[in-house]
């Protein structure tokens, strides 16, 4: 009950994925991702276990083939998993257990896999492999969530709703350029998703430079005047002399 796609930037050698479920809290239990190394599914009676083990085989330099290879050679259980992985060079593997029941499919573009199961029909992972690669010139995380969009659109998963949705593209510097997840929704998980890629859009470059550059940010200037009257209000001006030193912050308003 599960369709996702795990992609790759040639440009920046960052990995993502992007994926969607009628359960709760998917992008924490299915996705695996290293920058520049690869990126790993394990979905339908998910063992986060086993994704964990196939990105560290990424993180190594192993291809998609030997890693999933491995994956399934360390599970007793691995005809109930659905596993796919993407490596370092734009290759892919996938594995669909023979326990699956349902309409379950995977299709690949060029630096891309889709995957899914228990799916409404045998088209969506092509829909969305297909979204995939309609616009390379996209950023990767645009390019995931609109074929997220497409395997909701070409019918998705056989019985909602979707109640759990993320998208996740590695950085630089072991920073996420994106990490959002909608982790409970009643009806509209990819929807909701949308929103919040899209909002989170301007805060992006912001939030990179608070880790990496904090000083070159100005403080919001209300935020310090209100922190400031509060410590006056508590009598706590001792143990927290911010107004004696303004001059050493930069305001902003």
């Amino acid at each position: 009950m599960t369709f996702s796609i795990i992609g790759r930037c040639t440009r920046t050698g960052a990995f993502g994925a992007a994926i969607t479920t009628s359960d709760l809290a998917v992008g924490g239990r299915c996705v695996r991702l290293v920058h520049g190394k690869g990126a790993m599914l394990s979905q339908h009676r998910t063992d986060s276990r086993l994704g964990d083990l196939g990105i560290s085989l990424l993180a190594q330099g192993k291809s998609a083939k030997d890693t999933v290879t491995e994956v399934c050679a360390s599970s007793k259980d691995i005809e109930w998993r659905q596993i796919g992985a993407l490596d370092a060079k734009g290759q892919t593997a996938v594995y669909h257990g023979r326990r699956m029941y349902s309409i379950y499919t995977h299709h690949t573009g060029e630096n891309c896999l889709a995957l899914g199961n228990i799916l409404d029909n045998d088209q969506v992972t092509r829909a969305m492999a297909d979204a995939f690669v309609a616009d390379p010139d996209l950023p990767l995380g645009e390019r995931l969530m609109r074929a997220l969009e497409a395997g909701r659109d070409a019918g998705g998963e056989i019985i909602g709703p979707l109640r759990s949705a993320a998208l996740r593209v590695t950085g630089e510097h072991g920073i996420d350029a994106q990490d959002l997840r909608i982790d409970i929704s009643k009806a509209t998980a990819v929807e909701d998703l949308r929103v919040l890629v899209d909002a989170y859009a301007d805060r992006a470059d912001i939030l990179r430079q608070v880790a990496l550059a904090p000083e070159g940010l100005p403080v919001m200037r209300s935020l310090f005047d209100a922190s400031i009257e509060r410590i006056n209000e508590l009598g706590l001006e001792a143990r927290f002399p911010t107004a004696r030193h303004r001059d050493r912050w930069v305001l902003r308003d």
